[in-house]
């Protein structure tokens, strides 16, 4: 994505950096840093997919790569959107703490079409696509979590939720809401919120996703330099996993079962892929993400903080 921080391997001179320009296309990207094996630059506005080096005037052959298509602008994602069975994707316009803004979810459909959703769901944060083929989505102004049917009816599924965002349902439907001042609620078939376990605060929002195995993942961003992605089995026993990202946010598995997650640290900020027993391998040099989502063709969507991405893998 134009402002991401790549880095291209190759034979340099490190003590002639600036003799060294790189292109996307025409567009010249930013040099950050030449070693007699890489140059790190930042992907410029306008960028072509194709990548070549120059040094005194003689350029390399270009390389091409993926560069991600903007889908909407001007909202306010907070975390993942998500999409419907029949492909249309949701997202937030989440507003200032105790904002009311006219629309409170976008619906995105196939062609790119933006429309309205609903309203009147005050800083709506999480989202999920339920097993009964309802959005839910939460409120963490209202600490509560709302059902929006296909004809746009909203009602309240339950409340008293602390500052309630992150959502995620189990294989069972069972819808598990994350409370970013520490506490992962499930929610019974009545509506009653049960405390499930407790967890670190964080200072934006809890981010949850289940395996296959109904393991839930969640990150939870602090101001530390480096947080953990946890994990927590069926008996709500809690793991420490992946302690190696600066602010993660938005998760997704693939349908191999590896799990990509955002980290919003600037400098190191993209999309990861975890493998088991293998070191996160970072596929999307991108600003600072919020969210990400699969759509059916095993491409991304990628959310920031007002714009919506399309990227195929």
């Amino acid at each position: 994505m134009p402002g991401g921080l790549i880095a291209i391997r190759g034979r340099f001179d490190s003590g002639r950096a600036h003799a060294h320009r790189v292109f996307f296309g025409d567009q010249r990207g930013q040099v950050m840093r030449v070693s007699a094996g890489t140059i790190s630059t930042v992907v410029p506005a306008e960028a072509m997919p194709e990548v070549r080096v120059e040094q005194d005037g003689v350029s390399s052959e270009a390389h091409a790569i993926s560069l991600a298509d903007t889908i909407a602008d001007e909202l306010q994602p907070v975390a993942n959107p998500v999409f419907d069975r029949e492909g249309n994707l949701y997202v937030t316009f989440s507003g200032s703490r105790g904002e009311k803004v006219p629309v409170s979810v976008y619906c995105i459909d196939r062609d790119d079409t933006v429309e309205p959703f609903v309203s009147n769901i005050l800083n709506p944060t999480g989202l999920a696509w339920g097993p009964d083929d309802c959005l839910y989505v939460s409120s963490r102004e209202e600490g509560a979590v709302y059902r929006v049917s296909s004809d746009r009816n909203v009602d309240l599924v339950a409340d008293e939720l602390g500052t309630a965002t992150g959502l995620a349902f189990d294989s069972q439907g069972i819808l598990y809401v994350g409370d970013r001042r520490g506490t992962i609620f499930r929610i019974e078939p009545n509506g009653e919120p049960r405390s499930f376990v407790h967890l670190e605060p964080s200072v934006a929002a809890y981010h949850m996703v289940f395996d296959s195995e109904d393991n839930l993942f969640v990150a939870a961003p602090s101001l530390a330099s480096v947080d953990p992605i946890y994990r927590i089995d069926v008996d709500a026993q809690v793991t420490k996993v992946y302690e190696c990202f600066g602010r993660p946010q938005g998760m997704a598995f693939d349908d191999e079962g590896a799990l990509y997650v955002t980290e919003g640290l600037i400098g190191g900020s993209g999309v990861y892929r975890l493998q088991q027993d293998e070191s996160p391998e970072r596929v999307v040099a991108s600003p600072p993400l919020v969210g990400l989502a699969f759509d059916d063709n095993g491409g991304l969507v990628l959310a920031s903080s007002s714009s919506v991405y399309r990227l195929a893998l």
